[in-house]
């Protein structure tokens, strides 16, 4: 009874806010998709939910192996969903470019969670197994999920100290309606969702993020980039810096330029519309600069290179002697560091690094990452690193070594996939 009052209200609260919803333009995308409309009709052998875009790049990665280990004559229906256009964008554009023979792919936004948008959902879709990529535990979707007998698997798990401590108040709900089987991504992971849902519906897997790590070597030779860069100047790389740090950043790069004259500076501001502010920011402290759309020659010793082109900072690592990864100097979470690990190329983080924390603290201490406290310790430690001549094939040995005995994430979700279709098959 007590069910049915909350969900009467959870129902009229989606009815007030559609108008609302819909006036803000993210949301407004897909709006008929959301509503279940112009969306294609079931059956589905699995309906896989990713929230955005980092869990729809997991999707890709768990659906292109899913696909590689079907039997030549078997093929599975899959809807795709995703709440925002990153996620549908990331979906659609890996899945064109992966092979994915045996997997007839559909996607769709995902609904509002409203109950009665579910029941219509869910009646579309007729799904035999839905899967949730990391977290997404909404209500409607899993009270339905239960009435059309559909089970919910929950895979690369994760769920903070913080949710959880929201989540408990409804361990009785969670119990009866949570996923039928969830794969936690650590220990912490899988104890919170224990106590939620009951251990026996709880185990263990490797991070499949761990199986998107690919290592790229060092590829520097004959880039656009290395164009820029004479060869007696060492290059370091600021990457991804957001705009709480800027001020921060700033002061890195005066003590670097005053330690190191012959330095080239390559700054990756996070948001490209932060352009503008660094070029004030840049001019007003006399700093000499240049934007990289602008230059297509080398650069001048003692130059901060503007990075406003997209999609270079990846390749720039194999160029680089250091590298710091911002979104870390202040508490925002992070951003991945894991990138220049792949070139061989050791990071250097802040303090703030809570959203990939799922890497373990492990390589902080084997020192693939090294984390300061501030400002200052970053621009001595970069300053070090400029001076340091280490083999990136070392560094890329140690990475390998790290990263191989916590890889096989997605082989694992695969195979919960594949023996929950077979249950119900037969």
């Amino acid at each position: 009874m007590l069910l049915k009052i909350v969900l009467f209200f959870y129902t009229l609260a989606w009815f007030v806010a559609f108008p609302f919803l819909k006036r803000k333009p993210r949301i407004a995308l897909g709006w008929r998709q959301r509503l279940v409309k112009d969306a294609q009709p079931g059956p589905y052998d699995i309906w896989i939910q990713a929230a955005s875009g980092g869990e729809a790049r997991l999707t890709t990665t768990l659906l292109a192996q899913l696909a590689s280990s079907l039997p030549s004559d078997k093929r599975l229906r899959v809807l795709a969903t995703s709440g925002t256009r990153q996620g549908i964008d990331t979906l659609s554009k890996a899945l064109a470019e992966h092979k994915t023979t045996g997997l007839d792919i559909n996607i769709a936004y995902f609904p509002f969670d409203a109950p009665y948008l579910m029941q219509r959902a869910f009646t579309l879709f007729c799904p035999k197994i839905a899967v949730i990529i990391e977290t997404e535990l909404w209500p409607g979707f899993l009270i339905t999920a239960k009435k059309h007998r559909v089970p919910v698997l929950l895979v690369n798990g994760r769920i903070s100290e913080k949710s959880f401590r929201s989540y408990r108040h409804w361990s009785g709900f969670f119990e009866k309606y949570g996923p039928e089987k969830i794969l936690a991504i650590s220990s912490a992971d899988q104890n919170r969702f224990s106590r939620l849902v009951g251990p026996k519906r709880v185990v263990q897997m490797n991070n499949i993020k761990f199986d998107r790590i690919e290592i790229k070597g060092n590829t520097s030779d004959n880039t656009a980039i290395s164009t820029l860069l004479p060869s007696t100047c060492p290059f370091v790389i600021l990457g991804s810096v957001r705009q709480e740090e800027e001020e921060k950043i700033l002061t890195v790069i005066q003590h670097l330029r005053k330690n190191q004259k012959n330095i080239i500076i390559g700054l990756f501001p996070k948001h490209r519309e932060r352009i503008s502010q660094w070029q004030n920011a840049l001019e007003q402290q006399n700093i000499p600069f240049t934007k990289r759309s602008t230059t297509s020659n080398p650069v001048q010793p003692g130059t901060v290179l503007l990075w406003d082109v997209f999609g270079e900072l990846a390749q720039a690592y194999s160029h680089a002697k250091a590298t710091f990864i911002g979104g870390s100097l202040v508490d925002l979470g992070g951003q991945n560091f894991l990138e220049p690990l792949k070139y061989g190329l050791r990071p250097i983080i802040g303090p703030y690094w809570k959203d990939f924390s799922w890497v373990g603290k492990e390589i902080i201490t084997l020192a693939l990452i090294r984390e300061v406290a501030d400002e200052y310790q970053l621009a001595h430690l970069l300053t070090q690193d400029i001076t340091r001549d280490e083999s990136r094939d070392i560094v890329l040995q140690q990475v390998e070594h790290y990263f191989a005995p916590r890889r096989g994430g997605t082989e694992q979700a695969c195979q919960c996939i594949a023996d929950t279709l077979h249950h119900l098959i037969g």
